[in-house]
């Protein structure tokens, strides 16, 4: 059996990945209390942020700081097999730490996935909006440019806002270039098809389900989140527009 502060640190570990992927603040504090419970460990507390983890356990406390934050439902669910698993007894605490090392190290979705399905996505929305067919093709090639960007911000301060501008600027200033030199049709209807893989909705979710599960602190900080997430896409979106006027185009 593995000493109690590596227990602490595994479930620190299982925390983590759950926040970093978009789990919600009551999903994290009931993975660690699952985890804690086929450990055999008692008197645990949980706090969990969206930038921060505090754990304690019989007056030993473990602090993580979150810095990076998806959405990948993939890793969700297999981080909650394991506690479940671990819970009942049916892995210990080294493959436990095994599984999870496994689950973070792990590759993900690949870009060009990622390339395909913003594509795509941005693509059937519009036609939601009005597109023809046409059009899809447009927001079609335009959400995959807007997505092939997206991780030059990766590794950047404040990337995630920096990638919903650009993204939002490319967006705006595509779909009226494009509509000049070939005209396909509905312009809005591809500007706002291209832009709602940037938006953030599950956040927004995640945010209204923290507030009724009574976590307001990491309700509030979620929705204020997502609101700037979608305010850093609007802005790069009016700024498009209005280079594309300055330049002779006409302003939508």
């Amino acid at each position: 059996m593995q000493e109690p502060s590596n227990e602490i640190a595994l479930l620190c570990m299982a925390a983590q990945l759950v926040l970093e992927n978009g789990g919600e603040t009551y999903r994290v504090e009931e993975t660690v209390l699952r985890m804690a419970k086929g450990f055999g460990l008692e008197d645990v507390s949980v706090a969990a942020f969206p930038t921060s983890i505090f754990v304690e356990v019989g007056g030993t406390a473990r602090i993580r700081r979150i810095s990076r934050r998806g959405t990948d439902t993939t890793r969700l669910a297999q981080v909650n097999d394991i506690s479940r698993r671990v819970e009942h007894g049916g892995m210990d605490a080294a493959q436990a730490d095994q599984a999870l090392r496994q689950i973070a190290s792990g590759a993900g979705v690949s870009q060009p996935t990622l390339i395909l399905a913003c594509g795509l996505a941005a693509a059937s929305f519009c036609l939601l909006f009005g597109g023809t067919l046409a059009t899809f093709a447009v927001t079609f090639v335009i959400g995959m440019l807007v997505q092939a960007v997206q991780p030059l911000f990766s590794r950047m301060e404040m990337g995630v806002l920096f990638g919903n501008f650009t993204g939002g600027l490319l967006t705006a200033i595509l779909a009226q270039a494009i509509a000049a030199l070939v005209p396909y049709g509905n312009v809005n209807a591809a500007i706002i098809g291209g832009i709602m893989p940037l938006l953030s909705g599950l956040l927004m979710t995640t945010a209204v389900r923290d507030t009724m599960y009574g976590d307001l602190v990491s309700g509030i900080a979620r929705a204020v989140e997502a609101l700037l997430l979608a305010a850093s896409v609007a802005l790069g979106v009016f700024v498009g527009l209005k280079l594309i006027a300055m330049l002779g185009g006409v302003m939508l």
